[in-house]
């Protein structure tokens, strides 16, 4: 299935208590737009807690990275083990389809999200129709800024989004046959509300926050790095997360971290003997 200067409109919400943040930021000029990270309005994405707003006409245009479209601008926490990012969008009369991107100061792309990687979630409770998708980021050596950058693909705004029939989800929750009714279709929209929020991904360090030591690809890598990778693939394997594991292993052979491919097999073959 099928984030340019900000102003958000709505609400950012931390721990419970409601902040407006429309005037901490100022509309872009008229025509402008936004074509590099650093030029953007950021906001800090804080650990385990959701921010909710709005993409409006007024938010900030982005022209980076192959993006064309009203976006927003986040400024990632460095956490060592890596984040686990999600992204909800309401549905409504029109849905803002995201898509994301993970950029480095540099302008390296981390990760990316797009409508392949999106599911449709139903309606329940206080929550409407809604589309989620899921980012992970792994900092690597050299990063010293990570930026998650949320916006739509503005070339499939002709397309719609499928959402079940109100009479099929009356059914479903009554526990009846369900009516022979099709799906409705919601246009794509260059606007839309959304929620984001990241967490730390397979953390098992006593500071779960603990940031990546910074090297350039032409230094000697230190111990401390040479440690950190180690017990990357370590844990990853330890938690079946064998995409993540060969990850990190192909960072580290770059880097000439030694005995990466070695700490790599002893784990994969400590695993299945544990199986």
């Amino acid at each position: 299935m099928n984030k340019k200067v900000l102003l958000i409109s709505g609400l950012l919400l931390l721990n419970g208590c409601s902040t407006s943040v429309d005037d901490q930021y100022q509309v872009a000029p008229k025509g402008k737009a936004v074509t590099q990270i650093q030029q953007a309005k950021k906001l800090p994405l804080e650990m385990d807690q959701e921010i909710k707003l709005a993409v409006t006409a007024q938010t900030q245009t982005l022209d980076i990275h192959s993006i064309d479209s009203p976006g927003v601008i986040f400024e990632l926490p460095m956490v060592k083990n890596g984040l686990d990012v999600n992204i909800e969008t309401e549905i409504n009369d029109s849905v803002f389809v995201p898509s994301a991107k993970v950029i480095n100061q540099s302008g390296d792309i981390r990760a990316e999200l797009d409508d392949q990687g999106l599911v449709y979630l139903k309606p329940r409770l206080a929550d409407g129709n809604r589309l989620q998708g899921n980012i992970k980021v792994h900092p690597q050596i050299g990063d010293s800024a990570l930026y998650l950058v949320v916006f739509t693909d503005k070339d499939k705004l002709n397309e719609t989004v499928a959402v079940s029939h109100p009479a099929k989800l009356d059914a479903e929750g009554r526990g009846n046959y369900f009516p022979e009714v099709g799906d409705i279709q919601v246009p794509r929209a260059l606007t839309g509300k959304l929620s984001i929020e990241a967490t730390a991904l397979g953390a098992r360090t006593d500071d779960p926050s603990t940031v990546l030591p910074v090297l350039s690809n032409t230094e000697r890598p230190q111990q401390e790095s040479v440690n950190f990778y180690h017990q990357a693939i370590r844990t990853a394997i330890a938690d079946n997360d064998v995409d993540k594991a060969m990850g990190l292993l192909r960072d580290a052979e770059q880097l000439g971290i030694a005995d990466a491919d070695q700490v790599f097999r002893e784990a994969m073959k400590a695993q299945l003997d544990r199986q």
